[in-house]
């Protein structure tokens, strides 16, 4: 299958489209497990079973947190548990939402003392029981930086405090992304710790240092032309990797 990797890319003006994010994201942050995290290599079913996740520069994600599945991406992510990573679920509504803070609850009033077991069994209801299949790791400093709650009510918190980094989100409307459209098949060796697999098309969207593919249908929904209309298709953007 057709490769395509970060440096294969361009996202000046002239090559990219300016878009902006209006998705609801759920953030999860993931505790600062040290030993009790699980290593952070491929699972058995891999190819490269036993190896070390990197990111798509080739650099360790780190020696302990959680390895969880993409299932939109058919791809293996990694988060470190250092207390720094979050876990991000893609276009969640309030109502799923509301469900994910109750199964969460059912362990603890507070995300940070979940054990990596109950984190999974959070991961696996979200995915089986809410069809939310688009999950990857980020953390807790680009939240701060990039997100906002997407109301004064879901500001969580936990034994009288707030808690950083969790609950419902959205990404700050000034918050200017750059995007190209990759037509045909294809995997993205970016910053998921296996290569996203793109059937029919892809979007990549970097903002900042960020890079990040995007499925076709999830682009469309999730992003707008940086004035605010409509990306009526993923082909409205300007194109590379023909």
């Amino acid at each position: 299958m057709r490769k395509i990797t970060s440096d294969m890319l361009r996202f000046d003006e002239s090559s990219s489209t300016a878009v902006i994010s209006g998705a609801q994201k759920f953030i999860i942050p993931i505790p600062a497990y040290g030993v009790s995290g699980e290593p952070l290599i491929y699972p058995q079913s891999h190819e490269r079973a036993g190896q070390r996740i990197v990111d798509y520069e080739g650099k360790t994600i780190g020696e302990r947190g959680v390895v969880f599945f993409n299932a939109k991406d058919q791809s293996w992510q990694a988060v470190a548990g250092d207390g720094n990573g979050v876990i991000i679920v893609n276009e969640v509504t309030k109502e799923q939402a509301d469900k994910i803070y109750g199964k969460i609850e059912q362990f603890h009033a507070d995300p940070q003392k979940l054990s990596v077991d109950q984190l999974k069994k959070v991961l696996d209801y979200a995915r089986e029981e809410l069809g939310l299949r688009d999950m990857y790791n980020s953390t807790r400093s680009f939240i701060k930086l990039k997100m906002t709650p997407v109301s004064a009510s879901e500001a969580r918190r936990a034994v009288g405090q707030p808690i950083e980094a969790y609950g419902l989100m959205k990404r700050d409307d000034r918050d200017i992304c750059q995007a190209v459209y990759i037509p045909g098949k294809f995997v993205f060796e970016g910053p998921a710790a296996t290569p996203q697999v793109f059937e029919d098309g892809g979007v990549i969207v970097k903002q900042g240092s960020e890079m990040r593919g995007v499925q076709p249908e999830i682009f469309i929904r999730t992003y707008q032309f940086s004035d605010g209309k409509a990306i009526p298709s993923p082909r409205d953007v300007k194109t590379q990797g023909n």
